[in-house]
């Protein structure tokens, strides 16, 4: 760093609920504390963090202190309640005011998924506050607003967004010691394009497991419990959302390793999650599906996630879209059998980094008589002419058809499918399920059928290093001098990038109804 003396780090986002920002918050700040650039931390949030979960941080950041502020204006627009009347401008001042109690020019204000459009006063508010205080601004990037979420476009009108000029710029600010912080290459490229080196590609940390074999063992027992099944697990580490294609996973278990039960682990935790939870129990309980839907949801005395994962049998990925895609590396840090979409935004950068991945799969395709398809035709036409009358005006031109859509073919892909034709596809019994889905599908169907002769993932030695908690510090160090002595970006580079992105995020290849639409 060009200054030395040391600074206070403002860590800031909507909540601190489990998934992948917090686990990606958890695994930093211990690594950050340690490099003595920081005097303090201050979790800046929407909600009282879990009281675990926070005990668990300050030890493990060495006795620095964590204060947490949490102010009921920093969480997602739709669940702020009481008066908007001056709603920016209150929260400009909240954050000024929060900025200069933690040193001003002196704080490093590292904010998340702000370009998530979950609360766009807000990011614009931190811009402000940044621009009248001096303070760093390290805008990480996760997710987008444009990409398969227009159902917040109202949301963000309603917030007092006029136009897409004005969520460009409060969503990618330019400012004098602003930096972007991508976490794949993919967004990297489109954000460099705009913001030139004031962009900086930061691949999520991975921390060791931490959980001893007694921690193992009493997480099987648990998870025994918790199900009431004995059968061996396939594990899906994440947040109970549409996105994470779920019935996909199910499908997997039922294909490839029958007798085994699929295990989510959180529950949804957003009223726009909750129909597509109960539409999963639903079909799941009628149906007898070896599926056991947020075991940790409401669990206060779980076993830690790495000794979930280290208890599976296998881990499933089966996501429709990730930023960057933690369960690949976690299921490869504990070196179990990782069956998993190759998504092409997150995979390459992972295998150049050392993850080794044995079982990735590109679609996992259907015959079309396995579901009423010319409902389905019917059906996807429908949400997608919605989906498209809802965007802006002056984007409808760029989206593209869904793939579905867009093919007569007579074999498909599961992932384009609406939830309530892969229902139907589910519906079958589990022979001539099997049957269909090796006839179509010879890579898949060369693989193992049986838990121990699954091959374990794993990351060599140069993913280990290049992923560790302490390469994470020292780039985020180098974010840091980066807003302090790189110029900043040009005052066009926020329209610009929104509409690069705008361009890749709209085509039909984009598509998937299980995120464009939320009740399919």
């Amino acid at each position: 760093m060009t200054d030395r003396s040391a600074r206070q780090l403002v860590v800031a986002h909507y909540h601190l609920r489990p998934g992948g920002v917090r686990r990606v918050i958890e695994t930093a700040l211990p690594a950050l504390a340690a490099t003595g650039e920081f005097d303090g931390i201050m979790l800046a949030v929407g909600e009282e963090p879990d009281a675990a979960w926070l005990r668990r941080l300050r030890v493990a950041v060495g006795g620095m202190p964590v204060q947490v502020e949490v102010q009921r204006d920093f969480r997602y627009w739709s669940e702020i309640e009481g008066s908007r009347e001056g709603f920016g401008e209150r929260l400009a001042r909240t954050a000024t005011d929060l900025l200069l109690r933690c040193g001003g020019g002196r704080a490093v204000l590292w904010a998340h998924n702000l370009a998530l459009g979950r609360n766009a006063p807000l990011a614009a508010a931190w811009s402000q506050a940044v621009a009248s205080t001096g303070a760093l601004f390290l805008l990480h990037h996760h997710d987008f607003f444009f990409d398969n979420r227009w159902i917040r476009w109202p949301e963000m009108q309603a917030s007092g967004l006029s136009s897409l000029a004005d969520a460009a710029r409060a969503v990618f600010p330019v400012g004098p010691r602003t930096v972007h912080l991508a976490i794949n290459r993919s967004d990297h490229a489109l954000l460099a394009a705009g913001f030139g080196p004031r962009v900086l590609w930061l691949p999520n940390a991975v921390a060791a497991p931490r959980h001893t074999a007694g921690d193992e063992r009493e997480a099987r027992r648990w998870l025994a419990a918790r199900t009431g099944s004995e059968a061996p697990s396939w594990l899906l580490p994440c947040r109970l959302l549409r996105r994470k294609n779920m019935a996909e996973a199910l499908l997997l278990v039922r294909w490839l390793r029958p007798g085994a039960d699929l295990v989510t682990t959180g529950g949804p935790t957003s009223a726009d999650e909750e129909l597509y939870a109960a539409r999963l129990r639903d079909a799941a309980q009628r149906n007898r599906w070896p599926l056991h839907l947020g075991v940790l949801a409401g669990q206060s005395a779980a076993p830690p996630v790495s000794a979930l994962i280290a208890a599976a049998e296998a881990v499933a990925l089966t996501s429709l879209q990730e930023g960057f895609g933690l369960p690949y590396l976690e299921a490869a840090s504990a070196a179990r059998p990782l069956v998993a979409r190759a998504l092409p935004n997150v995979l390459p950068d992972l295998l150049d980094l050392g993850l080794q991945a044995p079982t990735v799969y590109d679609e996992i395709h259907v015959p079309c008589d396995l579901f009423a398809a010319g409902r389905e035709r019917s059906r996807q036409r429908a949400l997608w002419l919605r989906w498209r009358g809802a965007l802006p005006a002056e984007v409808q031109s760029l989206a593209g058809e869904p793939a579905f859509l867009a093919t007569e073919e007579a074999v498909v892909p599961f992932s384009r499918l609406t939830l309530t034709a892969q229902e139907e596809v589910l519906a079958h019994a589990d022979d001539s399920l099997r049957d269909a889905l090796d006839a179509v599908n010879p890579q898949l169907a060369s693989w193992p059928r049986g838990g121990a002769d699954w091959p374990a993932s794993g990351l060599g030695d140069g993913a280990v290093s290049a992923l560790s908690p302490a390469r994470f510090a020292g780039d985020f160090l180098a974010a840091m001098e980066a807003a302090l002595t790189v110029p900043a970006g040009p005052e066009d580079a926020p329209q610009k990038v929104l509409d690069l992105f705008l361009a890749d995020r709209l085509r039909g290849g984009n598509l998937y109804p299980l995120v464009f639409a939320p009740r399919t």
